[in-house]
C-alpha cells in the first residue's frame, strides 16, 4: 500500500463502528494515514479530517432533497481530496446513498483504488436494486448479519458475515453505583430511558412527545425518573430546547449505563435498538418522518417489521410504534406495560434472542486483519 486509507462515515452509529475499526487498523499498522469523515470516536485517528458526521447526518427522502447542495459539496470536496492525496483504498462505513455514489466515483476516478465497505446497506429492506451496484462496484462487502452474504451470491464482490462489533462494544461505561452518584438519581426509584435519536430532526419529531409524556406522568406516577443520553452529534442546548420543562436529567457520555439500569426505555429506530437489545433493557421502538417521506417509504420497504432488533431476532421483541402511535397517550400505554415486573421479565428473555444472531466478539479485529492484507496485495 502506497497511498493513504480514505475513510468516510456518515452518521453516529457509523462513527461508533468506524472508531472501533480505526483502533484495530492503527494497533496492527500505526504508521498507517488515514484521511476521511467521521465524528468524535473517530477523530483522534484521523490524520486529516474532511468533514464531521455531523455534516452530513441526514434522515429521509424530503431531508436529504433539502440539504443536497450542502452533501454535493462535501461530495466534491471528498473526491478531490482522495486524488490529491493519491489514496490506495477507501473503506466506506454504511452511509448507502452517499458512500455508494462516492465509491463509483472513486473507481472512475483512480480504477486502482480498492473499495470496501464495512456494514451491508439494509438492501434486504428496500433499494433491492442496489444489490447488482454494491456487487459488482466494490471489492468487499463487511456484513454485520449472518444472511446478507448470500445475497451477493453471483457477484465479484467478496461478501463476507464478520459478526456484528456491537456484541463487545456494548457494555455500561461506569457501574450502577457511580451512575446513580453521577447523574443524582435515586437507585430506588423507576428509571426510564429516552433515546429520541442522533439527527436534529428526529429530536424534532421525537422528543416532544416524549416530553409531554414526562409531564404528563410528574403528577400521575411521580415514582418515575427521566434520564436522556445526549447523542455526541448534538447540542445540549438544542435537546433542551425541545425539553421545555420535561423533568428529564441530561447526562453526555453515559449513553449506555442511562439503558443498562433503567428499568424501560423509549428508543428511536436504528442501530439504538439493537444496543439497547444487548442491554437487555425493556424497551419500545419510536419511529416517526416527515409524512411525505413515510407515505414513500412505506411502498419501498417491504419487511414485516423495521426495527432492526425485531429483524435480527426474525419477529417482534419490542413494540413497533409508528407514526401517529408516537403521541404521549401511546408511548404512556406502552411504557406502563413494559414496567410491569411480569412483562419486563418475558420481554427479558425475548431480548437475549437477540444476541444469538449477531456473531462472535471480534468483528473489528476480523474485518482489520482482512483489509490490510488486501490493502497489501
Amino acid at each position: 500500500m502506497t497511498g493513504p486509507l480514505l475513510v468516510v462515515a456518515g452518521e453516529d452509529s457509523g462513527d461508533l463502528h468506524g472508531a472501533e475499526l480505526l483502533r484495530e487498523l492503527k494497533a496492527r499498522r500505526p504508521d498507517l494515514r488515514v484521511i476521511g469523515v467521521g465524528g468524535p470516536r473517530m477523530t483522534p485517528f484521523l490524520d486529516r479530517k474532511l468533514a464531521d458526521v455531523k455534516d452530513l447526518a441526514v434522515v429521509g427522502f424530503v431531508e436529504v432533497i433539502r440539504h443536497l447542495p450542502r452533501l454535493n459539496r462535501l461530495f466534491g470536496e471528498i473526491l478531490a481530496a482522495a486524488g490529491e492525496e493519491a489514496v490506495s483504498g477507501a473503506l466506506l462505513i454504511d452511509y448507502p446513498g452517499f458512500n455508494l455514489r462516492l465509491a463509483k466515483a472513486l473507481r472512475k476516478q483512480a480504477p486502482a483504488v480498492t473499495l470496501h465497505q464495512y456494514v451491508c446497506p439494509q438492501v434486504w429492506a428496500w433499494k433491492k436494486g442496489r444489490i447488482p451496484d454494491l456487487g459488482r462496484t466494490l471489492d468487499t462487502l463487511y456484513c454485520l448479519f449472518d444472511f446478507e452474504p448470500e445475497l451477493f451470491r453471483g457477484y465479484p464482490v467478496d461478501a463476507r458475515f464478520v459478526g456484528h462489533p456491537l456484541v463487545e462494544v456494548v457494555k455500561p461505561e461506569c457501574d450502577r453505583a457511580a451512575f446513580f452518584a453521577e447523574t443524582g438519581l435515586d437507585p430506588a426509584r423507576p428509571l426510564v430511558a429516552l433515546l429520541p435519536g442522533s439527527r436534529r430532526g428526529e429530536i424534532q419529531r421525537l422528543l416532544p412527545p416524549m416530553a409531554e409524556l414526562a409531564r404528563n406522568w410528574r403528577s400521575s406516577r411521580p415514582e418515575v425518573q427521566w434520564v436522556l443520553p445526549i447523542a455526541p452529534t448534538l447540542e445540549s442546548g438544542f435537546v433542551r430546547a425541545h425539553l421545555g420543562e420535561a423533568p428529564v436529567t441530561l447526562v453526555q457520555g453515559r449513553a449506555y449505563a442511562a439503558r443498562a439500569y433503567a428499568d424501560a426505555a423509549l428508543v428511536a429506530s436504528g442501530t439504538a435498538t439493537l444496543e439497547t437489545a444487548l442491554l437487555g433493557t425493556p424497551f419500545a421502538i419510536v419511529y416517526k418522518l416527515n409524512a411525505l417521506t413515510y407515505q414513500v417509504a412505506r411502498h419501498v420497504v417491504k419487511l414485516p417489521h423495521f426495527g432492526l432488533a425485531n429483524v435480527v431476532a426474525r419477529r417482534e421483541v419490542a413494540t413497533e410504534l409508528v407514526q401517529g402511535d408516537v403521541n404521549a397517550e401511546r408511548l404512556g400505554q406502552e411504557l406502563a406495560r413494559l414496567l410491569d415486573p411480569a412483562e419486563a421479565a418475558q420481554i427479558r428473555a425475548d431480548l437475549a434472542e437477540v444476541r444469538g444472531h449477531l456473531g462472535q466478539p471480534g468483528a473489528a479485529g476480523r474485518v482489520a486483519d482482512d483489509l490490510l492484507r488486501k490493502l497489501g496485495e
